[in-house]
């Protein structure tokens, strides 16, 4: 290998090297406080926000989709929330409530680009449901093309505190926010939003 080709590995090495780097990192961040409000799980911009009801066809139309497995927890429906995550975005994931989790899911799917429309209903993903009183609040682990490992930290029966890291997504990835019908959304299609300071949603009828 002459000079030549050998400054452009080593500059190659170098990049990759400092790319994992700055991918893993894991900030500190100050969580924001308060009462009856919902926080993002993850970095990243929302793609989708959409609204299922129990008995709604167009839940139960894919047997794969994720609203079927945790309909029991939103009898009176849900706001499903999803927010790509790129490459260049802190891929770790942070509790959005705090309470005891009580309910994990792993699911086998596809690996189909996280940007894709759709692919929160085919992908392979982790389900969490926390409990903070009488109301769930759910994230979703949604894998990627690249990202193909979606670590969880917690387990079934453990509390966590509202802005606790609970796990990561490896690369461009999709995280879903599942919220009960009785919040008010307080974000948009497009919005950026950053794990566990951006406020998502606040109960009805409260003032925070």
């Amino acid at each position: 290998m002459d000079m030549k080709h050998k400054k452009f590995f080593a500059i190659t090495v170098c990049s990759l090297l400092l790319f994992t780097v700055y991918f893993y990192r894991d900030p500190d961040r100050p969580i924001t406080k308060g009462n009856n409000i919902i926080l993002s799980p993850a970095d990243g911009t929302i793609e989708y926000i959409n609204f299922y009801k129990s008995g709604n066809p167009e839940v139960f139309k894919d047997g794969n989709c994720y609203v079927v497995n945790v309909s029991k927890y939103f009898p009176n429906g849900c706001y499903v929330i999803g927010i790509f995550m790129s490459p260049l975005d802190v891929h770790v994931n942070r509790a959005p409530i705090g309470g005891d989790v009580v309910y994990i899911k792993h699911i086998n799917g596809a690996f189909y680009p996280a940007f894709l429309s759709g692919v929160q209903k085919i992908n392979e993903r982790n389900i969490v449901i926390i409990k903070n009183g009488s109301e769930y609040v759910g994230v979703v682990q949604i894998a990627g093309f690249v990202a193909r490992r979606c670590w969880l930290k917690i387990h079934e029966g453990e509390h966590v505190d509202m802005g606790e890291r609970i796990g990561m997504i490896k690369l461009g990835s999709q995280t879903a926010l599942i919220i009960p019908s009785d919040y008010n959304l307080k974000v948009k299609v497009g919005e950026k939003l950053y794990a566990g300071e951006s406020i998502v949603a606040i109960k009805k009828g409260e003032n925070n």
